[in-house]
């Protein structure tokens, strides 16, 4: 959109331009070599009204003096508006908000800034600032749109606007509130965690880890949920490691992992470079699983003691390893004393309304009586509102980092009765006390809104890796439809969130990823092209931005149909753990170490070409990362000279290179 000032028998010092579309402040307009004022700018689809103000003067009737306006309109004054109606075919609308990550961020000590536009519409992008101008590059893009972006090397405050080229004329993209340009106050209100973007995550389940300690197996029985369930009981189960799976295999049937067990491997986690592990629930439950706490306090003694627990964290600690716990804030078990206290006394109990009670008596397990997550009986609902059941939960957070944990995973958090509420003051809470604690949300779509510097610092990302990256590796997905998913997934995070990515395929909600690409269930031997397939998909996670998340075993090319009473979940049976695939794994991690680009918070795309879809890392986009889910094809690179790093090392490229049958290729400049 361009406006025009044409003076006639003045000359003016100071020409602005103000309307609806800025909220009346100024907008200041240039003037040209032959006395004209102009000012081109990106404006929304819509109609808008405005008056230039002269040398601190309203224009009073437009109508006089721009002939250009597509109308003109009462100002309510006795003058008149000039009205321009921009319309979408033909308008460049450019998406700001400075308020949100996805558009400014800090990330890698960089003041990074972006906006969103129409695919193709400008052909270059400036961002101008009282500290420099920085060119901006298209970073990410998909069918409709595209994201420029440009970084400051500094965290200070600086005054900014953009200017956009399109069809040979050049735009500036100015503050439409108040003052014309934009203003950063230097302040960094949703740090980046440094040591989650150069991590690698393990998850671990830990009944079925690694058995440490024989003497606590039996003590996962007394208080199992099918003793104390009056509407379905049961009777659990203790296997030994390797005994066959029953129909109580997900939530009933204990194998004796324990804390202990994981201690025993730590060596080994750090082998695989592990620099995080996500522990499953280990408070006292009434399941293998853990989702049915009975005391948020303690630990459940078929886990271990307190002891132990302190010198699993300690020793990791010693090895460069963090460790974050499991939190399960919307609903407790059956056997949580406050539920057993409610269950004998009904509405003389003190903690009546820590629950949703429909009825009372009732027997425990009776989902009609009272609120159950989904409804389930074993798993009554807590009221998150009562400031009693919030303390509750928020102190028992403080105590294990207290203790030395150090960050945790929500549990369903989107399921809570004031979710937003709930998890804005956890956060305030969490961040003063332990300000580099990890928060991740269990959350399995695209969800901006909870990643926006009020509630956590990452999702669990299977919206990257169940929605994009499974289905690529399966050779399910085009290259070019993978790089649009990818463009909106990247486009809706802000870049210190991309950085501190959960990044993860599979998880003991879910079935294996060998087995989601085709490898069979538990038991069968899987193909090679799945394994090849698990390969570089496995290689996609560690070359993204973000903490690649292993869960247990899939280093060992394990099988694991969720379908089948949650096999996935089967003990880890060390003596068949695939040596080949386990090397695979350690070579990402190695991989990860010596190239830093690929643990930096930019990704930049390149192309996509058949099954192929290829993109630089690194802050100068010195590594360019090319993976292919179908046949051997020949790929042309961008110019200059490339050097393989991963998976052979040395070999130099120009032009072009023959990229491998369902492979991925590390290049780097040079």
């Amino acid at each position: 959109m361009e406006f025009v000032y044409t003076p006639k028998n003045s000359t003016p010092k100071i020409v602005s331009v103000r309307g609806s579309f800025n909220d009346w402040g100024q907008w200041y307009m240039r003037k040209t070599p032959n006395g004209t004022w102009v000012l081109k700018t990106c404006l929304k689809p819509g109609t808008y009204q405005y008056k230039f103000f002269i040398d601190g003067n309203w224009v009073k009737d437009m109508s006089k003096v721009d002939p250009t306006a597509n109308g003109y309109a009462d100002d309510g004054y006795g003058g008149k508006n000039a009205v321009k109606v921009v319309r979408g075919s033909s308008a460049i609308s450019v998406e700001f908000n400075p308020g949100n990550p996805a558009y400014l961020s800090i990330a890698d000590n960089r003041t990074v800034l972006r906006f969103q536009v129409g695919r193709g519409l400008i052909e270059n992008a400036t961002l101008v600032t009282n500290v420099g101008t920085f060119p901006m590059e298209r970073q990410v893009w998909w069918d409709s749109g595209e994201v420029w972006r440009a970084e400051v090397p500094a965290e200070e405050p600086f005054e900014y606007y953009f200017t956009v080229q399109a069809n040979e004329s050049s735009y500036a993209v100015l503050n439409s509130k108040g003052e014309p340009f934009f203003r950063f106050d230097g302040k960094d209100t949703f740090p980046q965690l440094q040591w989650v973007s150069v991590g690698v995550g393990y998850q671990i389940f830990p009944d079925r880890f690694y058995n440490g300690n024989r003497s606590n197996d039996v003590l996962a029985l007394d208080h199992d949920e099918l003793v104390l369930n009056q509407v379905n009981p049961g009777k659990p189960i203790l296997s030994n490691w390797s005994d066959p799976i029953t129909p109580l295999h997900c939530c009933h049937q204990y194998f004796g992992g324990d804390i202990a067990g994981i201690t025993q491997k730590l060596d080994y986690l750090q082998s695989l470079g592990v620099t995080l592990i996500y522990l499953n629930p280990i408070s006292l439950s009434g399941s293998a699983h853990g989702y049915d706490p009975y005391d948020y306090y303690k630990i459940d003694p078929k886990f271990g003691t307190d002891a132990e627990l302190r010198t699993f964290i300690n020793e990791a600690h010693k090895r460069g390893i963090r460790v974050i716990f499991d939190f399960v804030p919307d609903h407790t078990g059956i056997g949580h004393w406050a539920f057993l206290d409610v269950w004998k006394r009904g509405n003389q109990s003190p903690y009546w309304d820590w629950y949703f009670i429909k009825k009372w008596p009732f027997k425990l397990g009776d989902g009609r009586a009272y609120t159950g997550w989904w409804g389930i009986g074993s798993l009554p609902k807590l009221n998150t509102a009562n400031p009693e059941v919030k303390e509750y939960l928020m102190n028992a957070t403080l105590k294990w980092l207290d203790f030395g944990f150090d960050g945790f995973r929500v549990d369903v958090p989107n399921d809570l009765v004031n979710a937003d509420e709930f998890f804005r003051e956890l956060r305030e809470r969490v961040k003063g006390k332990h300000p580099n604690a990890y928060m991740v949300g269990e959350i399995w779509t695209l969800s901006p809104d909870w990643v926006d510097g009020t509630k956590f610092d990452s999702l669990m990302n299977y919206a990257l890796g169940r929605d994009i990256l499974l289905p690529y590796a399966r050779g399910s997905l085009s290259g070019k439809s993978t790089m649009n998913l990818l463009g909106e997934y990247y486009a809706a995070y802000g870049e210190n969130v991309v950085a501190m990515g959960f990044n993860l395929v599979d998880s003991h909600d879910t079935s294996r990823v060998l087995t989601d690409l085709g490898g069979g269930k538990l038991g069968d031997e899987p193909s090679p092209e799945a394994i090849q397939r698990q390969k570089l998909l496995s290689a996609l996670l560690y070359t993204l931005p973000g903490m690649p998340i292993t869960f247990q075993g899939d280093e060992c090319a394990f099988l694991g149909d969720k379908s089948h009473y949650d096999e996935q979940r089967y003990p880890i049976q060390w003596d068949k753990c695939n040596e080949d695939m386990l090397n695979h794994y350690r070579s990402l991690a190695e991989l990860r170490k010596s190239v830093p680009a690929l643990t930096s918070s930019k990704i930049e795309f390149y192309r996509a070409q058949g099954g192929v879809i290829s993109f630089f890392r690194g802050h100068e986009n010195g590594v360019l990362v090319i993976a292919n889910n179908g046949e051997q094809t020949d790929f042309t690179l961008p110019a200059g000279t490339w050097r393989e790093v991963w998976p052979e090392k040395g070999k130099k490229f120009q032009g072009s290179i023959e990229i491998p049958a369902v492979s991925l290729i590390v290049l780097e400049r040079g």
